[in-house]
């Protein structure tokens, strides 16, 4: 692991030595594993191209997306690979044309100011933001020190001092809002930063890096690994910026562990890196990352940040699991850590990755709520039932505590809109967020989770938002009864949420069932709504649905609402359904909902003159004027659906009743199926896991330890 940045940055000790002694052995005389050398010709590519095209560094004009943005993009890429080819080939041409390109940045560099397309961000040089200069430098700065010391002296000072320092200089001195901050930006400026600093010998900006502006070690790169990740190594902002934080944090720490060893860095923390990287795996399904808060549905492991992560995380460790990882992946980087991990993995050293459940705490001291993973069986792909009981995510948090989500082989089932952007897209608004994605995307209302009168949670105000935990009560990660607990009392003035998510197998049943219980307990009189957002057709339902037909009305006038239209409105007595069809599967969601309920079929795209959201399909259980609401919901995945052979089995729900009642503190919820089995399920408001309960069931004693009990009943009998 040390060796991988230690070559990449030992340039930085060499003297001026003629080219002929820096040059690496040819490629001929060396052996790749597959996917090494599948990286090293798809590298080639992209570098042979740039050489056949030439120098091309324009002026910097254009927002992300356009022209000037996208070929600076490409330049640094160039800079990165053409380093490592020039290391694994001994080609002058990849050190020749790299230096070219980094002369050109040379000439350009200290003439540009604020780049024009700025918004809301700090503006960068070449950049529309700062952000992206600093990945810019720090994937430069990993190419440049691969041929610095086969470059003449008067280049090397030239490329030093006109182009490394002084971007290193500007995302330090010149950022102090940037690089002082707790935030993803901070951590992609300081490894820039840091990384300079150690290729330079200049340890003025590497104590910048690591300790802040003023070096008291209140801001810089340590204390954003001490704020950023909780005890698990769960990112604050999410899943989505997990990933795109992760490149800075590992390359860094690795430059940091072979140049500073005495820090120990990938021990610091009880090694809070190597747990973030393994966490950022974990919250995936399918390889895809969970797009809870600001997040693209489509980013997964196959992403630059994860092919650097992966081989220095299994450098680190020589954890086999790692390499079933870059083998899904079939990717890996032109360092020499990616090409130690492709050795091991041709070598057939690979075991799969664990996947099972996990409870990821939240916030630094791990005591502001939890993001709870709930899987049956190590499936990447199998059923995953999330309860996000996280605390906000800073700026790019949403505004839905105690929300849920759930996937299974045919992918998101009950989904999270994530952010509403064209990421890059020029056309829509320079590929930077859109509005959209406050007045619907981070709304309340676009998430699985309780709306009180029409408001968001904390007001929409993400800094009230970040104030607050969620209480995670209580988890239980296996068995077959798996389930999370957790409460807020903050997210409206006046009103309480608790809720219990569970994750029931059932004999016989070929996938589990999902139990919801939640509780909206407040003073006066609210309307409470509580949204479910699918992904598939609707199939049938239950309820009479009075259609819209002639016209399509608009839900509501704010906080999300205005971009809902209202579909249909029904009611119905005692327990309803709605089924649906996705993939190759069917879904019942029966719902045991409070007196008085009314049912909203709705779907997202309202008051979008832009065309920006996408059309999805909600289900909404609306209470009014109620001072308290229990909601009690079932999701049933059943049945099989086989377009090729045009057969259909099971269509039809397998879970024929509902019921709820509160008995002596205890929400008890009994499920019937069609065979006339019932399943009873207990949850205790006492969650103290050595609280001993007892109620009666069908004239038999239901008796636990802890917050959840489940008895199985036959139709004559009980059984365990």
């Amino acid at each position: 692991m040390t060796r991988t940045i230690a070559l990449l940055l030992a340039a930085a000790a060499l003297p001026a030595i003629p080219v002929a002694a820096q040059t690496p052995p040819a490629a001929s005389a060396q052996t790749f594993a597959p996917l090494f050398t599948a990286e090293i010709e798809r590298s080639k590519a992209g570098v042979e191209a740039s050489i056949k095209a030439g120098i091309n560094v324009p002026v910097p004009k254009d927002p992300g997306g356009g022209f000037t943005h996208e070929q600076h993009k490409r330049n640094y890429r160039v800079i990165f690979e053409g380093g490592q080819l020039f290391r694994l080939t001994g080609d002058v041409r990849y050190r020749d044309h790299v230096r070219d390109l980094l002369l050109a940045y040379a000439d350009l560099y200290p003439k540009l100011g604020p780049h024009p397309a700025a918004s809301n961000q700090v503006p960068g040089r070449l950049f529309w933001q700062s952000l992206n200069d600093s990945v810019f430098l720090v994937n430069a700065v990993q190419g440049y020190a691969e041929i610095r010391g086969a470059l003449s002296a008067a280049d090397r000072k030239r490329i030093d001092d006109q182009v490394i320092r002084p971007m290193a200089r500007f995302l330090s001195d010149g950022s102090p809002e940037v690089i002082n901050r707790i935030h993803n930006h901070a951590t992609w400026a300081a490894a820039g930063v840091g990384l300079s600093g150690y290729l330079l010998g200049d340890r003025d900006l590497v104590d910048k890096a690591l300790l802040g502006l003023d070096k008291s070690g209140k801001a810089g790169f340590l204390r954003q690994l001490d704020l950023l990740f909780s005890p698990d190594g769960y990112y604050a902002e999410g899943p989505y910026y997990q990933r795109y934080a992760l490149q800075p944090f590992v390359v860094f720490a690795a430059a940091i562990a072979a140049n500073d060893p005495d820090r120990k860095i990938f021990e610091y923390r009880g090694g809070i890196v190597l747990k973030a990287i393994r966490t950022a795996i974990d919250v995936t399904h399918d390889g895809y990352f969970l797009p809870i808060n600001d997040a693209m549905p489509d980013k997964s492991l196959r992403t630059e940040e994860l092919y650097h992560a992966v081989a220095i995380a299994y450098g680190a460790t020589k954890d086999p699991t790692f390499l079933s990882i870059a083998d899904w992946q079939g990717r890996t980087v032109l360092t020499p850590a990616g090409q130690a991990m492709a050795t091991d993995l041709a070598a057939g050293k690979a075991k799969p990755w664990p996947f099972g459940s996990r409870l990821l705490s939240d916030g630094p001291d791990g005591k502001s709520g939890a993001l709870v993973l709930l899987r049956t069986k190590a499936d990447p792909s199998g059923p995953l039932l999330v309860a996000k009981n996280t605390v906000q995510g800073m700026g790019h948090g949403h505004f839905d505590r105690l929300g849920w989500l759930y996937y299974d082989e045919t992918g998101a089932v009950v989904t999270d809109y994530g952010a509403a952007r064209f990421l890059n897209v020029e056309a829509k608004r320079g590929g930077r967020y859109l509005p959209e994605n406050d007045s619907w995307a981070s709304a309340t209302i676009a998430h699985n989770t309780l709306v009180v009168d029409e408001q968001s949670h904390f007001g929409g105000d993400w800094k009230a938002g970040e104030k607050s935990g969620t209480r995670q009560l209580a988890a239980s990660l296996e068995g077959p009864t798996r389930y999370a607990i957790g409460e807020i009392d903050s997210a409206y003035k006046d009103v309480k949420i608790r809720r219990a998510l569970l994750l029931v197998e059932v004999e016989g049943l070929a996938n589990p069932l999902t139990l919801d219980i939640l509780h909206g307990t407040g003073s006066g009189r609210h309307r409470y709504d509580l949204p479910l957002h699918f992904s598939g057709q609707i199939i049938d339902s239950d309820i009479a649905f009075d259609r819209k037909l002639a016209e399509r009305p608009v839900l509501g006038k704010a906080n999300g609402y205005e971009h809902l239209w209202l579909d249909g409105e029904g009611t119905k007595a005692g327990k309803a359904r709605l089924t649906w069809m996705q993939g190759s599967r069917f879904y019942s969601y029966h719902m045991a909902p409070p007196a008085g309920a009314r049912f909203i079929v709705a779907e997202s795209g309202a008051n979008d003159p832009e065309f920006n959201l996408r059309r999805e399909p909600a289900l909404i259980q609306r209470v009014d004027g109620a001072a308290d609401a229990t909601f009690v919901s079932l999701l049933e995945p059943h049945g099989a659906y086989d377009a090729s052979a045009e057969t259909v089995v099971a269509s039809s729900a397998r879970v024929s009743g509902l019921e709820h009642r509160r008995e002596k503190g205890v929400d008890l919820v009994l499920i019937t199926l069609v065979d006339g089995r019932r399943i009873a399920v207990a949850v205790a408001d006492d969650v103290a896991a050595g609280a001993k309960h007892s109620i009666t069931v069908d004239g038999r004693a239901l008796a636990w330890t802890g917050p959840v009990g489940r008895l199985d009943l036959a139709k004559t009998g009980a059984k365990k």
